[in-house]
């Protein structure tokens, strides 16, 4: 039997030289907020998916450590396999969790990938002056590309024998904006090149990115949880005590008094146990996205420049908010524009593309009450804007 003592002797014996799947309960700064909550196994509605665009940024000291386009482009393809629930390993769940087993409706485009050679060994988790150096070209680095419409992943050495970690949205101590994004070590990144078993096929990424959508391990705080005191806040994964690191369990595994969904991708499990996202986990994502990162719903999948920051149309205004039965937009002097309104679930309710400028207005009658995004789009430059609908 584990407990608590022996683990803590495993933990202060582990080798910096060794590997673990995820460094989230040690990199996070503050606790992770608790909202937004979520209603557990309910089933979400069919929709039209959110497609998040990527940026890689590749920062390499050793030569094996500047991946391939291939080993990017495995990653990419990973992603789109497991948050759709098209991975071979959808196929093995067993029975009991296959009725919340969810499609995400999450797919990823990759839009840019940049290269930095760096003389900074261990990058990835290296920090100068309260900043994470992997994050910054003037610190070895390399910038983020507006996080608020690209999921950034840094891929870098690291110098703690994790695979990588990622932020949870809505901390009380949040990264600042040019850290927001994934951090994963090459040879845990994608499902060819160099990426090493267990942690080969890509499902480390698969893992972080759902922290990054504020899923959090099934035990919920710390590394394990052997007297069932916190979960992951999501209904439909049954309360475990284990993170089954290194592991490849069968099943039923139990603990907490009921079998463990040990495949689960917000699991420490290996890669090729990894199997599946729960509908609980998807409404909680969805609802992620929707509070904290709006700036993806509707983003473009147009290639973008890695070397120059995003730009953002900032003269633009809006008008009469909130709304009842109209809104209007101040547009700036441009050729065409492409604008996109969003609910608070991520679907689309309006879309039009008017050409030149000035006053654009929108009638709101047929919206309900409640929040919605507004994106505006004009070549590569992108704006979103809050609207409230109040009758």
């Amino acid at each position: 039997m584990r407990i608590a003592a022996l683990l803590l002797a495993l933990l202060a014996s582990l080798p910096l030289s060794g590997q673990y799947r995820c460094a989230n309960s040690e990199l996070w700064r503050g606790n992770p907020a608790q909202t937004p909550a979520n209603s557990g196994a309910q089933s979400v509605l069919q929709r039209e998916p959110i497609v998040i665009p990527v940026v890689v940024h590749v920062v390499w000291r050793s030569a094996p450590e500047n991946i391939t386009d291939a080993q990017v482009e495995s990653q990419i393809e990973v992603l789109n396999e497991d948050f759709r629930a098209l991975n071979a390993e959808a196929t093995t769940v067993p029975a009991i969790f296959n009725p919340v087993l969810a499609d995400m409706e999450i797919e990823f485009c990759l839009v840019a990938t940049t290269r930095t050679q760096t003389n900074v060994s261990g990058i990835g988790t290296r920090f100068e002056g309260g900043l994470r150096q992997v994050c910054y070209n003037s610190l070895g680095g390399h910038d983020a590309i507006d996080p608020s419409q690209y999921l950034n992943i840094w891929v870098a050495g690291r110098t703690d024998g994790a695979c990588g970690d990622a932020p949870l949205p809505g901390q009380t101590d949040p990264v600042p904006p040019a850290e927001d994004g994934v951090f994963i070590r090459p040879d845990c990144f994608g499902a060819s090149g160099i990426a090493g078993p267990p942690y080969n096929l890509g499902r480390t990424t698969t893992h972080e990115i759902g922290h990054w959508l504020n899923l959090k391990h099934l035990w919920g705080e710390g590394f394990e949880d052997p007297l069932c005191q916190t979960d992951d806040m999501v209904a439909d994964t049954p309360e475990q005590a284990y993170s089954y690191q290194d592991e490849c369990p069968t099943h039923p595994s139990l603990s907490c008094g009921t079998a463990d969904m040990f495949m689960n991708f917000m699991n420490y499990t290996n890669d090729a146990c990894m199997a599946l996202f729960t509908e609980g986990q998807k409404e909680r994502a969805w609802a992620a996205i929707s509070t904290y990162r709006p700036g993806l719903l509707g983003a473009s999948c147009n290639p973008v420049s890695a070397f120059e920051p995003q730009q953002t149309l900032t003269d633009i205004r809006l008008f009469n908010n909130p709304a009842d039965s109209w809104t209007a937009l101040q547009l700036p002097e441009k050729d065409i524009f492409e604008i996109a309104i969003f609910d608070q679930l991520g679907r689309l309710v309006f879309i039009e593309s008017p050409t030149g400028g000035g006053l654009f207005y929108i009638d709101t009658r047929s919206f309900i009450s409640g929040i919605y995004y507004i994106k505006i789009r004009n070549e590569g430059k992108i704006h979103t804007k809050k609207l409230n609908i109040v009758r």
